[in-house]
């Protein structure tokens, strides 16, 4: 069985596949960078194990400033579930206070730009798809079981190296 601590970093480490780094994103309270996704406490079937308090659902996250972070943890840690609106409520309006509307909107903007650009570069990298000639790796294949096959007197240390040259040139 897996160790809570690996499958609290697995969920983390989910979150910022599907919905990419937090830095990309404005903090949720605040305005400013965020720089950790943070569990929200909502998720009705949270894991706890080993004193690691998480969920198997993305959508249960949201991009926190260290700042924020810390505080919203330190309020559920101190008085659970029950306070966390009010501390939502409370980090919002200091980070008003903080930080002036046209700081939080720069950040916005320059932020929805790198997210979108990292978007598109991940459209592009899976819309990709390597080109396989099968024919080119069935004789590569057949070159190298014949290699295997009969030991290092089947065929010669030249030929093998040329195959290996040539398969890894992308003659596939």
């Amino acid at each position: 069985m897996p160790t809570a601590e690996y499958e609290y970093k697995k969920a983390h480490k989910r979150v910022v596949e599907d919905r990419g780094p937090a830095s990309h994103k404005p903090c949720q309270f605040c305005g400013t960078f965020a720089a950790e996704w943070a569990y929200n406490h909502q998720d009705p079937a949270e894991v706890y194990r080993d004193g690691r308090l998480w969920s198997e659902r993305t959508a249960y996250y949201m991009p926190l400033c260290k700042r924020d972070h810390r505080a919203y943890d330190r309020a559920f840690r101190q008085h659970g579930k029950v306070v966390l609106p009010a501390v939502a409520d409370a980090l919002t309006e200091a980070g008003r206070q903080r930080y002036d509307e046209e700081h939080r909107q720069a950040v916005k903007d320059s932020t929805f730009k790198s997210w979108r650009a990292r978007e598109r570069a991940l459209s592009l990298r899976k819309d990709r798809r390597p080109r396989v000639n099968p024919a080119a790796v069935r004789a590569i294949q057949k070159r190298m079981s014949r290699a295997y096959a009969h030991g290092p007197s089947g065929i010669s240390l030249e030929e093998m190296r040329a195959n290996w040259v040539r398969w890894s040139e992308g003659d596939r």
